[in-house]
């Protein structure tokens, strides 16, 4: 039982990646309304799978679904000719205006990544939550660069704007932050002095 609830979880988690592997593949072949509505279909399908399975949604979760509302309001709703143009941008100041948000009203995001694995005695204390505002801002810092890379990428233009300020380096970016991820927390508990079990948030998405 426990095995199936893991692979579960991981076929969920895999859902979450599917919008953008679709808008990827067909915005790639400029197909920018197959992109953004079947981008948003998959993003509700997975939201409702994971209401109906009791699972939590997260801001990321809610980001995500707001990035391809825009797209497909204004790629098959209004025909937009600019957006193709400033997807990247769009995308990237979507994800870094609601981790800032997160900050600023006092709900670092990475926090309901950290409790699904850290126990709910933990939550509340200090070293828990200077943790995920640590992490929280990091991954702000983050998506504010790549919001940048996408800017002067739309700036230069070309090849060397759309794929390495574009995709390349900002995809270079989220490694690092998976990497961060997997061992920053267990570090900072260590120098911390904490000796009970900790949890590493999870890669928002």
């Amino acid at each position: 039982m426990a095995e199936q609830k893991k692979l579960s979880g991981v076929a969920i988690g895999l859902m979450a990646f599917g919008p953008f592997v679709l808008y990827g593949v067909a915005s790639g072949f400029n197909h920018w309304r197959v992109a953004t509505g079947g981008g948003l279909v998959l993003c509700l399908i997975f939201l409702a799978v994971r209401l109906r399975r009791g699972i939590p949604t997260r801001l990321m979760d809610w980001t995500t679904l707001t990035f391809f509302v825009i797209g497909s309001v204004l790629m098959i709703g209004l025909r937009s000719t600019v957006f193709p143009a400033y997807n990247v941008v769009v995308i990237w100041s979507c994800f870094a205006v609601a981790a800032w948000s997160s900050v600023v009203i006092g709900h670092p995001f990475t926090t309901a990544y950290a409790r699904e694995n850290a126990p709910p005695e933990f939550w509340d204390h200090p070293i828990f939550i200077r943790l995920n505002l640590v992490m929280t801002l990091s991954w702000c810092g983050l998506l504010t660069v790549n919001v940048g890379f996408a800017v002067i990428g739309v700036i230069i233009g070309g090849n060397f704007g759309k794929l390495v300020l574009g995709f390349v380096l900002p995809t270079a970016l989220l490694i690092v932050g998976f990497v961060f991820n997997s061992r920053f927390p267990a570090r900072y508990l260590a120098r911390s002095g904490y000796q009970g079990d900790g949890a590493s948030p999870t890669v928002p998405g």
